[in-house]
């Protein structure tokens, strides 16, 4: 009885602490609304900090909070009713081969990525035979140019491994996007299960210079990648997520706030910007510790190309803000999934036309949509994302390579200096 009556009481403390931070944070809001309706010299001087403000992080009781409108906090009862009214089955098919056939898996263009990269894999898994067997490209890659004839500072690769787990190599930088290789979610016996088996493992691809983490949920930080990398990698976290990482062992990390900007070097030459920005979700990887660390997407800024990782985020105004200032984007990396029902996602997961949206908002060259087809935590069909996307992208005018559902594994290759031109293109219309 002592223990029911202990877990009735800390359950009623942070309902009734949500209660409160949620009416300080709407308090807020409000505040900065009437500011900006008045029109009195204090009320604009008002009006320019609420600005500032609005798209930046905000921290009431502790925790961080969303500042923006479009947010609304789930409660406990909606959680209940999610749960209770839930389609099940996601239209999956008993026949694990129709399944493989709808969500195909590729094999990734090691010889690419090594030519690429100035580091070898984890586990230096090529041998001499290996890399015999490697320079024969897969029949996926039968129409890229041959890898000799490709150069990294002209070309830029990106390698879905599913959910926002992807592998980018920009003017000789490795990216490593919210790792996650696990069978499940959480542990290997507890979690949503992948759909599919992850394209290759970490250990096959070229070390990454940087990890970019936009969350601390699982699905989005996979604790055995963070021990294995350690701090042969820089991590770029959202606040409050150091002091987690440092409980692993690894301390090469760096923490950043909403429009922080940080400086990473491979050499002299090789120069890179990392811009921490908004969106639109929370975190915790248990009940006691929900929005103790902030979450928040990426831009990585090349002296050509540009990155930017989302990471998990419903539609808020963020986006036109991050568009003004760092637009046009070379490739974006948005989230297409987990969208379904709408009553109950819509605040913390875009579905495809939001992430066009999104697309839009940066002035994206090119984007490839993410967080799909790997853990079914929703309840729209499984191959819904990419025929919603399709839809999207013709009612909002995008032609079709402009913004792809991409293949598990298969590495795709972006021309830099045809993308600068496309960009310089949307930068001109951005100003007017």
């Amino acid at each position: 009885m002592y223990c029911i009556g202990a877990i009735a009481s800390v359950t009623a403390y942070y309902l009734i602490s949500d209660q409160w931070i949620d009416s300080q944070r709407r308090t807020f809001i409000k505040k900065r609304k009437a500011a900006s309706e008045q029109g009195t010299e204090e009320s604009q001087a008002l009006v320019q900090a609420s600005t500032k403000s609005r798209f930046s992080s905000l921290m009431i009781g502790g925790r961080f909070v969303n500042p923006f409108e479009t947010w609304r906090d789930k409660t406990l009862w909606d959680f209940v009713r999610w749960l209770a009214t839930r389609k099940s089955g996601n239209g999956l098919p008993r026949d694990r081969q129709l399944l493989a056939k709808d969500l195909p898996l590729a094999e990734p263009h090691f010889a690419l990525l090594d030519a690429f990269s100035d580091k070898r894999s984890v586990r230096q898994r090529r041998t001499a035979q290996a890399d015999e067997k490697q320079s024969e490209s897969p029949l996926c890659y039968s129409e890229y140019p041959a890898v000799e004839s490709m150069s990294r500072d002209k070309t830029m690769t990106a390698t879905w491994l599913g959910q926002s787990t992807c592998f980018v190599q920009m003017e000789g930088l490795n990216i490593l996007t919210d790792p996650i290789f696990k069978r499940r979610t959480v542990y290997s016996w507890l979690g949503p299960e992948r759909l599919r088996p992850v394209p290759c493992q970490l250990e096959d691809l070229p070390m990454p210079d940087i990890v970019l983490v936009s969350h601390n949920h699982f699905d989005h930080l996979d604790i055995d990648v963070v021990r294995t990398l350690g701090d042969s990698a820089t991590w770029f976290v959202p606040l409050g997520l150091s002091s987690w990482f440092a409980r692993q062992g690894v301390h090469n990390v760096r923490e950043m706030d909403w429009w922080q900007e940080a400086e990473f070097a491979l050499d002299e030459r090789r120069r890179f910007t990392i811009v921490s920005t908004p969106t639109q979700h929370w975190s915790g990887r248990n009940g006691f510790d929900s929005n103790c660390s902030l979450w928040s997407s990426f831009l990585v800024r090349g002296a050509k190309s540009s990155v930017f990782h989302c990471g998990d985020t419903g539609y808020c105004p963020a986006f036109k803000e991050v568009g003004k200032r760092y637009g046009p984007v070379s490739l974006a990396i948005l989230p297409i999934g987990s969208y379904e029902p709408r009553w109950y996602m819509c605040h913390q997961h875009t579905n495809p036309e939001d992430a066009v949206l999104i697309h839009k908002d940066l002035a994206a060259t090119r984007s490839i949509g993410v967080h799909w087809g790997t853990f079914m935590m929703s309840d729209e069909h499984y191959m819904a994302p990419p025929r919603d996307l399709a839809k999207a992208s013709v009612k909002h005018g995008l032609a079709a390579d402009d913004f792809i559902a991409p293949q598990f594994g298969k590495t795709y290759l972006y021309d830099i200096q045809q993308q600068q031109q496309d960009e310089g293109v949307q930068k001109v219309d951005l100003q007017s």
